[in-house]
């Protein structure tokens, strides 16, 4: 439950019991709690929101005699199990009827024959035999277990300087970025939050960032100088450039927080992957270390399924995560976060990671042959030096959502380059230079050859 997003209205009529009462109840009615879920304490509740206890009691026992919540001696209120209708409809609306398309550039998925699925199994029969894992909801901000192996492998694998008590872990970037929007808030802002979002970026994380009330201010690290906010989202090998930030911009945006006492959330999405040298350190580890927020991801490294991602906490910001942590249960398995930790330990991790690398990079040379081959100079390689993407410009008829239209048309998806405006395609008379992104870390290298061969013949 976020309640961490709760704005009590100290100025008006309405009495604060009733306001948070109102609030969880539609919490309850959007479904964003379920029956059986249990509520923070009215300790940890009245020293979240800053009220009396007296007024988190008043509001938990209306609620109770109201039916919403169910109080279970010596442990807490509980979402109760509310009646729902007896009869539902026959046929639920459906998610999404696309058809998969034969070849997929567009996939958010790994090479799977490269997992050392065997190894993984070992670990997490090992984590079985933890019992107390077993029986209760995990630390809240992660297995220390887990934290302490990041830590290391972090700072060896990305040049990261933390502790493990920085660390904070949880079940995929997106539910850390809901922490990070209550946290910085109160942290930075006493007005109307906003932050400043590299374009081309995650929007995914933007729109969550603004549903929790920020106003976004969206920047180009060329023109950094202009930004007025003091909090920026930066990835620096953006997957939507194909490249990572120079020298010269890494120290611009160093040089930035120290300007503003600002900070940056750096995304290190596929950090690891550099095909031409060695992968550059992190922000966080050329920094002074109290203006970075470190984040990253397993989705890429090991397989999407495995709910696990971590963020690295400024020392600063401990006290303030400390004060609203307790609100939220850990969502990423105990379990897996405890053979993760072990997977680590052993190098398995490392030696993965190095395996990838050349899987990726043969994908990135036999993608780049393809592309040659069937397009000639129509096709210009815009950059693919890092990540799990391709960004292309091709020589069409075509903006870039037409051309994936007649794309998938021909049997294979790909991306056309977001930001609608924010990224334009040139156009000289009635021919584009069409920006398209191709992820080529799912697809199989004997499907690369013919999915840009039907590429080939739908942009005609």
């Amino acid at each position: 439950m976020l309640l961490t997003n709760f704005k009590p209205d100290r100025t008006g009529k309405k009495p604060l019991y009733l306001q948070i009462a109102d609030f969880i109840k539609e919490q309850i009615r959007l479904g964003l709690v379920t029956p059986g879920m249990r509520l923070p304490s009215v300790r940890d509740l009245s020293a979240a929101l800053h009220l009396s206890r007296t007024t988190t009691e008043t509001c938990y026992s209306r609620l109770t005699a109201e039916g919403y919540l169910v109080s279970k001696p010596q442990s807490g209120y509980f979402v109760a199990d509310l009646q729902v209708p007896k009869q539902l409809p026959r046929k639920l609306p459906s998610g999404s009827t696309r058809p998969a398309a034969r070849y997929d550039f567009a996939n958010n998925y790994v090479d799977g024959t490269a997992f050392p699925s065997i190894i993984w199994r070992r670990h997490i029969g090992q984590a079985l035999k933890e019992k107390a894992a077993l029986t209760g909801y995990g630390e809240p901000q992660g297995e220390p277990a887990l934290r302490e192996a990041l830590a290391d492998y972090s700072h060896r694998a990305r040049g990261v300087v933390c502790a493990a008590d920085q660390i904070v872990i949880s079940a995929g970037v997106q539910s850390l970025f809901v922490i990070l929007a209550a946290l910085l808030q109160d942290r930075l802002f006493h007005t109307a939050p906003q932050i400043a979002w590299e374009r081309p970026g995650f929007p995914q994380g933007e729109e969550i960032f603004r549903r929790q009330g920020w106003d976004i201010a969206r920047f180009d690290t060329e023109t950094l100088d202009t930004v007025q906010a003091r909090l920026l989202y930066v990835s620096p090998s953006n997957p939507y450039k194909g490249r990572s930030l120079t020298p010269d911009l890494r120290r611009r945006l160093l040089r930035w927080t120290l300007e503003r006492d600002g900070y940056i959330l750096e995304d290190d999405y596929n950090g690891e992957f550099r095909y031409f040298t060695t992968p550059v350190s992190s922000l966080q580890g050329m920094g002074d270390g109290e203006h970075i927020v470190y984040l990253g991801s397993f989705s890429r490294l090991l397989f999407p399924s495995l709910r696990i991602s971590y963020m690295v906490l400024p020392p600063g910001l401990l006290p303030d995560y400390r004060r609203i942590g307790r609100l939220y249960n850990q969502t990423s398995s105990t379990i897996e976060q405890l053979a993760l930790a072990s997977f680590i330990r052993e190098g398995n991790l490392r030696r993965h990671v190095k395996k990838l690398r050349r899987l990726y990079r043969r994908k990135a040379d036999l993608l780049q042959q393809a592309l040659a081959r069937h397009f000639g100079s129509r096709v210009q390689i815009l950059a693919y030096e890092s990540g799990l993407h391709m960004r292309i410009s091709v020589d069409s008829p075509w903006d870039p959502q037409e051309a994936a239209r007649r794309a998938e048309a021909a049997g294979v998806r790909v991306l056309p380059v977001p930001g609608g405006q924010d990224v334009p395609s040139s156009r000289s008379g009635n021919r584009f230079r069409t920006e398209i992104l191709l992820s080529f870390a799912g697809i199989s290298e004997t499907d690369i050859a013919p999915a840009v061969a039907r590429l080939a013949t739908a942009w005609k």
